[in-house]
């Protein structure tokens, strides 16, 4: 296998361009700021499919943050870090 070699700020940018995931509950928010304050009217069904849709991406960051919490270290025999002097 070739040598691999990365510096922290590609890392960073790797993560940065990931696209932010548009939930129908944020989308809301953008549209309607007043619905924090609880003056605004939305259709129920819309509401509850918002907030379902916000609690289930909650769950599932949660088990992801378990599961990566949980994993097993893989030396990277054939990875650089220079900003650890890998």
């Amino acid at each position: 296998m070739d040598n691999i070699s990365f510096a922290l700020n590609e890392l960073v940018s790797c993560l940065a361009s990931t696209p932010p995931l548009d939930l129908k509950g944020m989308g809301l928010l953008r549209e309607q700021p007043h619905l924090i304050s609880g003056t605004a009217r939305i259709p129920r069904p819309q509401l509850v499919e918002a907030v379902t849709e916000i609690v289930a991406y909650t769950g599932r960051c949660a088990a992801a943050a378990r599961s990566l919490a949980n994993l097993t270290p893989v030396p990277l025999l054939s990875v650089s870090l220079g900003e650890f002097g890998l």
